[in-house]
């Protein structure tokens, strides 16, 4: 048993880290002849690799512009609540179960992190309460009755509507609020994003062979905080009391805060 549990993970690591195709129904072979080709001995995948349809289909939604509700229909939450529960709205109704924050609105004025995967079905089923989210809906009687995020909130200090949040604002809000209350779920920037690191071969500007120096002074340019940061570390002033000395004297009689500067 513990063998076949073992080559299962074997497997599965070999096809999140691209050794192996991903399965698409086809059947193992069929799957691999038709998703990859041979280069000597490597093997590429073509454009016939397998994606997630759920994930493709958020990605799209993602990408679509909503149009903006301005009026929506003033009542407290308790009134909302009740409505929706006499409506009889429940897990059943939604037609979309999982979604991808992956606005253009927000990204036009931050990109630091990557989109947030939103599993919609299963935050639903634990709050058994649409009005939580949905807090309000468009006047219009034939709009749906629960609507997107981003048809209320779209871009920040609009004139017309002071007191309408922004969608980053709205986002997080109502995320890290129930999160806290609830006392579940992250509630810190890389709980829900992935940081996005930008390519530093089109940032970095340097010469084909330079001298150290350079490459710092090139560092510095974009990272003069952490610079800072670094020069008051224990790496870098290399002083302080130590258990670890010769006899556990708790001094330090050589390092860059002592006897050396910069490592000369």
């Amino acid at each position: 048993m513990k063998r076949k549990v073992g080559l299962l993970l074997l497997f599965l690591s070999a096809v999140s880290t691209g050794f192996l195709p991903a399965y698409n129904g086809q059947g193992a072979g069929n799957a691999f002849a038709a998703g990859a080709e041979e280069k000597g001995d490597a093997i590429a995948l073509t454009e016939t690799e397998w994606k997630a349809p759920d994930q493709m289909a958020a990605q799209i939604r993602a990408a679509e512009e909503v149009p903006f509700v301005g009026k929506v229909k003033e009542e407290c939450l308790c009134v909302r609540q009740q409505r929706l529960r006499d409506k009889g709205l429940s897990t059943k109704d939604i037609t979309h179960r999982y979604f991808l924050l992956d606005s253009p609105l927000i990204r036009k004025e931050e990109d630091q992190y990557g989109p947030v995967r939103f599993m919609h079905s299963k935050h639903a089923a634990v709050l058994k309460d649409c009005a939580l989210c949905h807090h309000y809906r468009p006047v219009d009687p034939e709009a749906p009755e629960t609507t997107r995020c981003s048809a209320c909130h779209q871009e920040s200090f609009q004139e017309e509507y002071p007191e309408r949040i922004g969608l980053k604002a709205a986002y997080h809000l109502q995320c890290t609020k129930c999160h806290k209350d609830m006392q579940e779920g992250p509630v810190g920037c890389t709980g829900c994003h992935k940081k996005n690191v930008p390519d530093h071969e089109k940032l970095v500007q340097l010469p084909e062979k330079p001298e150290p120096t350079q490459v710092t002074e090139e560092c510095l340019r974009c990272h003069q905080k952490a610079g800072e940061d670094m020069l008051s570390s224990a790496h870098w002033l290399w002083k302080g009391h130590s258990p670890y000395t010769m006899e556990r004297r708790k001094e330090v009689l050589h390092g860059k805060g002592t006897t050396v500067i910069n490592n000369f």
